[in-house]
């Protein structure tokens, strides 16, 4: 096996013995981000930090049709509840924005939480062409940031979010701007406590 492309991991045992860096993208993670009906991305602060992960779902076509999944489907997504099957990734990410005394932060803004849905994900062409370029061994990092203001919001109310995934292969790194959102307090995609 090559220690540059890792095959499969665990991932509970993986974490705790600190293997690799976080957001390093195993086979079963690059076909699961292919193969998914939807992507998730989260970013909640703990007491540590910022944790953050991607989530691959795969889901039934309606609540009255049951799905079988496959064997592959059903490795590829091992985690699984009544209907719905999905991947959790983690990841490491930043929340770059200004605080409630307007002062900026590149890394942690205090309080964040940011959340993006791609939904559904075979049909998104952004996504479709990140995950085509996706390989084995790439480490993922989101930077998620609040209050862009490099566009004139005419209206005070709207907040503009943006969430951007860097792949970092090798020496070298790639940002894809993946989620832009214009929208009022409560339903942002980055939130403050």
């Amino acid at each position: 096996m090559n220690e540059d492309h890792p095959v499969e991991h665990d991932p509970v045992t993986s974490q705790s013995l600190g293997r690799g860096p976080v957001g390093l993208l195993y086979v079963g993670d690059v076909q699961a981000l292919r193969r998914a009906d939807s992507v998730r991305f989260d970013t909640r602060e703990t007491q540590s930090g910022l944790d953050a992960w991607i989530e691959a779902d795969l889901f039934p076509p309606s609540v009255a049709e049951p799905r079988i999944y496959t064997a592959t489907e059903q490795r590829l997504f091992p985690e699984a509840d009544a209907s719905d099957r999905r991947r959790r990734i983690a990841v490491a990410a930043d929340i770059a924005g200004f605080d409630a005394q307007q002062r900026w932060h590149d890394r942690h803004l205090p309080g964040a939480t940011a959340y993006a849905l791609i939904s559904p994900a075979r049909l998104d062409e952004v996504w479709r062409s990140i995950a085509a370029f996706l390989r084995v061994g790439d480490v993922l990092r989101l930077h998620w940031r609040a209050d862009n203001t490099i566009d004139w919001l005419a209206d005070p109310t709207l907040h503009r979010d943006e969430l951007s995934i860097a792949v970092h292969r090798g020496r070298r790194r790639w940002m894809f701007l993946l989620d832009v959102q214009i929208r009022p307090e409560p339903v942002r995609m980055i939130t403050r406590i």
